[in-house]
């Protein structure tokens, strides 16, 4: 019979053959696999990393760059991504008539029309550093904080583009299960892009407690994440009393909880709460789309958000393709009072319920990591006027706008390991077409309808 110490060495060989084949870099699975099944402690885990980023240094060609003594382990990635996008809007309150030409008008254009030719570059370098700190940062095209899409001919004849920092961040973990990180980070919750667009990275400060590795469990995963972001630094402190004192922060507080179903399936809740500190900023959130400013004055965009959040999927297999229904929910208890914003005549805004309420319910099937995969999704959503924040929405559906319901829908093949092309299909209508078509002030409120068609290739590297 095996005893235990005997499996730890066995696994630490077989481990270690992973990096004879020059394959260290993708051991860390197997590591954790056998950390899950008790087979190894943390501590020993760490050692075995600790061994293997030696040896491929010591080892392998790319393992030969000049790092710190610090540096346990460096991970260099990044893609490519070229784009063609077509897109058509619909503006509110310019409804064609008889003769092809808005209402009182003499001569209108009933959609707005455009296709753009774009590129997005993006450079990553994650650190595994000694005494449990980490920490990356991140390269891109364009200064968007919700792309990374250089639109080609945007200048003169072929011009150079600028690079900019899209993630600079430092983490520690005190003790396992336990991570403290500051900067401009990946996003830390679990989220669809009805509430988060993807390309955001939030800057500010997170906190993340991972009680199944603190805690046995029984295979049930349960984590606390809290966020603290800061939004605009105030720069009038002295000369302008009450909420524009303020530096500008916004919040967000999860549980992540899975809870597996025998072997057959896992289900993910998140439920959480998105609110703002209220102070006033000027300008705007910096989106692709987001470009104006949603209230009279202009200062306003961090009011009217207390948001409640509940996520979720149910993730098995379709035969032998992993597979998941995924849902989100939000709910701004002070959309009544955003929603005015929003309305050419708040006056006679009358809040709805729908105005403060977003869903959305889609499918999601295969994965992307070698040749010849494939995936599809499909979604359909409904996003109130002031149900989400604006500013960090996804700038591809519906553009960014609220006050929007309508579907995604999109399939990505794989070309190569590194390779993938793919199609996505967005669509929206606009829920309340009341709000007098004030186009320049609150996302959504001057458009009947919105299509996007985007076709993308990338490479991963």
């Amino acid at each position: 019979m095996l005893t235990k110490s005997t499996v730890q060495l066995m696994a630490l060989g077989l481990v270690g053959s992973f990096a004879a084949t020059a394959a260290a870099q993708d051991s860390g699975a197997l590591i954790d696999a056998l950390v899950r099944k008790g087979v190894l402690k943390d501590q020993e885990a760490e050692q075995i990393r600790t061994q293997l980023s030696r040896d491929y240094a010591a080892n392998t060609p790319a393992g030969k760059l000049n790092l710190s003594s610090s540096v346990k382990e460096l991970k260099l990635s990044g893609d490519v991504r070229l784009r063609f996008q077509h897109d058509i809007q619909q503006v509110q309150g310019n409804d064609l008539n008889a003769a092809g030409t808005a209402p009182g008008t003499a001569t209108s254009s009933h959609d707005s029309q455009r296709d753009r030719y774009r590129l997005r570059l993006r450079v990553n370098a994650d650190y595994k550093l000694n005494d449990n700190f980490y920490a990356g940062f991140g390269l891109q095209t364009e200064s968007k904080n919700d792309s990374g899409n250089q639109t080609m001919g945007d200048g003169t004849y072929h011009q150079n583009y600028n690079i900019y920092i899209n993630k600079a961040f430092i983490g520690w973990t005190p003790v396992s299960g336990v991570n403290l990180i500051g900067g401009k980070q990946v996003n830390p919750f679990y989220t669809t892009d009805m509430v988060w667009d993807a390309d955001i990275n939030p800057t500010g400060f997170v906190q993340r407690v991972d009680l199944h590795k603190i805690l046995e469990l029984g295979g049930f995963e349960a984590s606390l994440v809290a966020g603290q972001f800061v939004v605009s630094d105030s720069t009038t402190e002295a000369s302008k009393p009450g909420e524009g004192t303020r530096d500008a922060f916004t919040y967000q507080a999860q549980v992540q909880l899975g809870i597996p179903v025998g072997d057959v399936a896992k289900v993910t809740i998140a439920p959480g709460f998105y609110w703002t500190n209220g102070a006033k900023i000027s300008g705007d959130g910096g989106g692709e789309y987001n470009s104006t400013k949603w209230s009279a004055t202009g200062d306003n965009q961090l009011d009217g958000m207390k948001i409640l959040l509940v996520p979720g999927d149910v993730s098995f297999k379709l035969g032998s393709l992993p597979a998941k229904f995924q849902w989100d929910f939000a709910y701004n208890r002070d959309g009544a009072d955003r929603g005015r914003m929003y309305a050419a005549n708040a006056a006679a805004f009358v809040p709805s319920s729908q105005d403060n309420m977003a869903y959305l319910a889609g499918f999601q099937v295969g994965e992307n990591k070698k040749k010849g995969d494939w995936s599809a999704l499909v979604n359909y959503r409904q996003v109130g006027l002031s149900a989400v924040d604006p500013n960090i929405n996804d700038s591809d559906w519906s553009l960014s706008y609220t006050n929007m319901a309508g579907y995604k829908a999109g399939f990505i093949y794989s070309l190569g390991d590194a390779a993938t092309i793919g199609l996505t299909y967005i669509t929206g209508d606009n829920l309340r077409k009341d709000l007098g078509g004030k186009p320049n002030y609150g996302p959504g409120s001057g458009k009947n309808s919105v299509s996007v068609i985007q076709l993308d290739a990338v490479v991963k590297f």
